[in-house]
């Protein structure tokens, strides 16, 4: 089954003179794991917003061709509905952190989607537990590394049980430690 499609993408923002991304066709499946990677500018920020639904909802340009992600139409979706099909992470952890410490991080989005208090109880144990975050649940986001941080962003996004989880540059920020960390922790959530 088809979770992300793109047909004949192309998008220019309203400030630019060209295209950043140009003719995109692409099609990923139920349980692949993709790597896109290039230089900066070259259009990969681009693509997860559309992903999200950010394109064409919030960032303003001329985007022309579809973007399915979970059998929905992303100009016809908003990003709140999107947002409980595609897990967002993205590059700078430290902007996606909004709570005060990292249990209520963990349980802000399936409150805001109205789960009831129990399941969002449960939610939370169980992925500081997959993720061997327990240690952390009473710091704030300042107090962590970036390596934690990224972990706390994946783990805010995994309550949601999203189907698919994008991730723009996760290792991006961090030094070589912390990076291997994060790549062996998408794998296992891959294989999960």
């Amino acid at each position: 089954m088809t979770d992300i499609e793109f047909k004949n993408v192309s998008f220019k923002y309203s400030n630019s003179d060209k295209d950043s991304l140009k003719e995109i066709n692409l099609k990923i499946t139920d349980g692949e794991f993709i790597l896109i990677s290039g230089p900066t500018g070259c259009g990969k920020t681009t693509l997860t917003r559309c992903i999200n639904g950010l394109i064409p909802h919030f960032h303003q340009g001329d985007l022309r061709g579809e973007v399915i992600v979970d059998n929905l139409l992303t100009t016809e979706n908003s990003v709140a509905k999107l947002s409980g099909h595609i897990g967002m992470v993205f590059q700078n952890p430290e902007n996606q952190l909004v709570s005060l410490n990292v249990r209520r991080e963990l349980a802000f989005g399936p409150e805001n989607f109205g789960i009831p208090k129990e399941e969002i109880k449960i939610r939370v144990q169980e992925t500081l537990e997959k993720l061997n975050l327990t240690h952390l649940v009473d710091k704030a986001p300042y107090e962590m590394s970036g390596g934690e941080q990224q972990q706390v962003a994946i783990a805010s996004v995994l309550t949601l049980k999203p189907k698919v989880i994008v991730l723009d540059e996760p290792t991006a920020n961090l030094d070589p430690i912390n990076a291997s960390k994060i790549i062996q922790l998408l794998g296992k959530l891959n294989r999960e």
